[in-house]
């Protein structure tokens, strides 16, 4: 690619201040005459990909095999060139250079990477001697070695070829006369007795890059309000100037569950009369966020006074760190589709702040904190010790202890965030935990949690659990445990393993020659575990137990999907059910970081799996839910204010004949479950629904005569084994329903209306939106999906198409569905 250099078109003009990212960066590997054009923040693999230098859809089948590493053993080099004033004080600011790094401005030595290494450092440099009227930055970059704290992915998927090699946050350049406004942080002050007032407390940085003494006023702008107090800086000063504010009428930040998330904007400048010498704007919100052990030994997190059931799901950066604004959107989007409050990121994922600007804007709690990566030997390459992980050594300390200081203050503001997690399957050293504590407490306010994991520290009782399962389970079992990762606590990670994309994706993923029968492609993009879930033999073994032997592609597709659905949405009904003894359930995981079959809502290609649909449903905002472990109906609610709905529940036998049908008035109030029908034996099928006013919605279930029987005793780290299945065969060996489907449009998208013509019960009928070429459309959100439709009766559902996408063509996949 023919190397181009485009300057800044930002000019600096007289004393004026300016702060900006720089861009028009390229990229050359050291040795090689080959340029290439980048955007940063960008890794090395990841500006190859895009350049298209490993080929077309490397990710898919088992291209990535191919990829030749030994190019990421040379350093690779960073370039840009910009314009500034000589008239004023430069910094450059770095947010996440992986991993080591030498920097050059103008041929002259910035730092080098004896002492310049490690992501999730935070760095400034004075380069004021360094500048010129024309620049040129350059950045050399190796990547990380056994032993360094790396990004990671742990066992999630192939490691990145590159190890994360790149400038993966954000390059800015600060010019000022002489004060940069280096950090604000709001803390907000709230009474969850009385919201008709609060106030928040602004923490402002000022650094005198000059070489004299200056006086000036911090001013800070925001909506209803604003400030102006003096401040005066020595001579290369560093000062924390406070300022508390009171506000009127203040908005509240809820998540969308409970209210909406009210945002604030603050601007603060340092002004010498009229002249700005520098300026910093964040966004914040007003909330108060606590928690608490629970009677049970649970950790509880309290929103504004509030109570509050986390559901969550992790989240993992795409391999190559290719999200961009629109991607990350996209994902969110889907998340609060689901009816999810949170997302778990274990690692400080994001390589710039818009995945967590994103959770502020959209109502979503952010669990934030470090990764396992860290905590085992196989992957971080440091030994491990006792049960503190793998940093114990004083270089490792001492990097995990900058990362923590500066990651807690790049995050601080955002109002989605409730907490921090120094451990995941293990805690902090109590040499390394002194240390984050001491800084914890001088830097933020918020809930410190030790570790993910049932542990205790310095700090005192995680309240947290990690007890699994990673592999499939069945429904019942989030109802039957009380000892493992049942409906009980905070699971902070676990879900049914296996997750199914839909066939689309499948093929894909894996190739037409691993499609069917299942070949080696599949256990490929597994997972990267070398001890379990890395293929597809417990799920296949499972379904021929409960469902019968797949007999054809369509027909394990169909029986993982019902598999997939039913365990993931009876995890989040079972711990919704079990408030105040359950406090918080993460699905393992949210998304995945490549073409995966594991552990995921939705797949890399942006389409949601069956468990998509299950959450979406399990979280309806007041739903009836059928618990297996004592057959009843209870309607559960986590914080939609009281009212009464009517509850029907209708169940069929395994002819799908109606027997029971019974209709029920039910005042539901917030996390306040309860009881509506009881004694629902099996094999039958069960349909619930739930109506107020404009409200609706229903939910059905494929009750077994005789639930599964766990090996309790065998129970492991990944799962539980089964002693004896339970028999769904009756779902199987359901009759072809007579099908037929009206698609009109409405509304951005589609209504589509499926009547099942017949007396059998229509289960499962996938709707799929398809482009032209036949390829399912990512963005595109239904109402409801993988429904069953009763005999007799119609259903009908919306399908919004995204933003610019004019049409599509509707097909229906169904269980036993015979279209007309």
């Amino acid at each position: 690619m023919k190397k181009t250099v485009i300057l800044l078109t930002a000019i600096l003009l007289g004393m004026h201040a300016w702060a900006g990212p720089l861009k028009d960066w390229t990229l050359q590997r050291q040795g090689d005459n080959t340029v290439y054009n980048v955007q940063v923040p960008c890794t090395v693999a990841g500006a190859l990909n895009e350049a298209g230098y490993f080929g077309p859809d490397v990710l898919d089948e088992d291209r990535y095999k191919a990829i030749d590493k030994s190019i990421f053993d040379s350093p690779w080099v960073f370039t840009t060139q910009f314009k500034a004033s000589p008239a004023l004080r430069h910094v450059l600011r770095f947010e996440g250079l992986n991993y080591y790094a030498d920097i050059e401005l103008n041929g002259k030595v910035i730092a080098r990477a004896d002492d310049t290494f490690g992501p999730y450092v935070v760095r400034e440099f004075d380069v004021t001697g360094a500048v010129k009227a024309r620049n040129t930055l350059k950045v050399t970059l190796r990547r990380a070695q056994k032993g360094d704290l790396n990004a990671g992915y742990v066992d999630w998927n192939p490691r990145p070829v590159d190890e994360s090699m790149g400038i993966i946050r954000p390059v800015t350049l600060i010019s000022t006369p002489d004060i940069e406004v280096k950090d604000v942080f709001v803390k907000p002050i709230v009474n969850p007795a009385d919201f008709s007032k609060a106030s928040f407390e602004a923490q402002v940085t000022l650094v005198n890059l000059s070489k004299k003494a200056v006086k000036g006023t911090v001013e800070g702008t925001y909506e209803g309000g604003k400030f102006s107090v003096p401040a005066s800086l020595a001579a290369g000063e560093t000062k924390v100037v406070t300022v508390t504010e009171n506000v009127e009428n203040p908005r509240i930040w809820w998540t969308a569950e409970l209210g909406s998330p009210e945002l604030y904007h603050l601007s603060v400048a340092f002004s010498k009369g009229k002249k700005v010498s520098h300026m910093s704007e964040v966004i914040f919100g007003l909330r108060s966020i606590e928690s608490e052990i629970t009677p049970y030994g649970h950790r509880q997190f309290i929103l504004n006074g509030k109570k509050v059931l986390v559901k969550s799901a992790g989240w993992t950066d795409d391999i190559f760190m290719q999200d961009t604004p629109e991607s990350l959107e996209a994902q969110v989007k889907m998340v609060a589709d689901m009816g999810l409050n949170s997302i778990r990121f274990e690692n400080i994922w994001g390589k710039d702040h818009t995945i967590y600007d994103l959770c502020d804007r959209y109502g979503l709690m952010a669990l934030v904190g470090f990764s396992c990566q860290w905590e085992w030997e196989s992957y971080c390459g440091l030994p491990e010790y006792k049960h503190f992980g793998c940093i114990n050594d004083p270089k490792s300390e001492a990097l995990a202890v900058r990362y923590f200081q500066d990651q807690v203050v790049w995050l601080r503001n955002h109002p989605s965030v409730i907490g921090w997690l120094t451990g995941s399957d293990r805690i902090p050293n109590p040499t390394l935990e002194k240390q984050y504590l001491e800084l914890y407490y001088k830097l933020d306010y918020r809930p410190y949690v030790c570790s993910a994991k049932g542990m205790s520290s310095l700090a005192g009782p995680s309240g947290m659990k990690m007890e699994g399962p990673y592999e499939y389970v069945g429904p019942d079992y989030w109802w039957l445990d009380n000892r493992y990762g049942g409906n009980y606590g905070f699971n902070t990670e676990t879900g049914p393993g296996l997750q199914v994309p839909q066939v689309e994706s499948v093929a894909r993923m894996v190739g037409a020659k691993d499609l069917w029968p299942i070949g080696p492609g599949w256990a490929f993009h597994c997972t990267a575990s070398d001890s379990h879930m890395n293929n597809t033999h417990f799920l296949e073994k499972a379904m021929k137990k409960s469902y019968g032997k797949a007999e054809s592609l369509e027909d394990f597709m169909r029986k993982a999907h019902a598999m997939d659905y039913d365990a993931t949405r009876a995890m989040y009904e079972a711990f919704r059910a079990n408030v105040p003894e359950a406090t918080g359930i993460v699905q393992w995981m949210l998304n995945s970081a490549w073409p995966s079959l594991y552990w995921q809502l939705y797949d890399w290609y942006g389409i949601p799996t069956a468990g998509y649909y299950g959450v979406k449903k399990a979280n309806a905002p007041v739903q009836a839910v059928y618990n297996y472990a004592d057959h009843c109906v209870y309607v559960v609610n986590d914080g939609v204010p009281a009212n009464s709905y009517k509850v029907t529940v209708r169940v069929y036998d395994a002819a799908s004949k109606l027997v029971r049908n019974e209709e029920h008035i039910v005042n539901s109030q917030p996390r306040d479950t309860r009881k509506v029908v009881s004694g629902i034996e099996g094999p039958s099928f069960v349909d619930i629904k739930v109506e107020c006013g404009g409200y609706s919605t229903s939910n059905f279930y494929c009750v077994p005569q005789h639930l599964n029987r766990y090996k309790w005793d065998k129970s492991d780290w990944w799962g539980i084994p089964m002693e004896k299945s339970a028999d769904m065969q009756f779902v199987s060996s359901l009759p072809p329903a007579r099908v037929t489907m009206k698609v009109v449009e409405a509304d951005g998208g589609y209504d589509v209306t499926l009547t099942n013509g017949s007396a059998v019960i229509a289960y499962q009928n996938i709707l799929k939106a398809k482009d032209d070429k036949g390829s399912l459309i990512p963005g595109t959100f239904w109402s409801d999906n993988f429904f069953t439709v009763l005999p007799g009766e119609s259903c009908t559902v919306h399908c919004t198409l995204p933003e610019g996408c004019k049409k599509a063509h509707v097909e229906l996949a169904g269980w036993n569905a015979k279209t007309e």
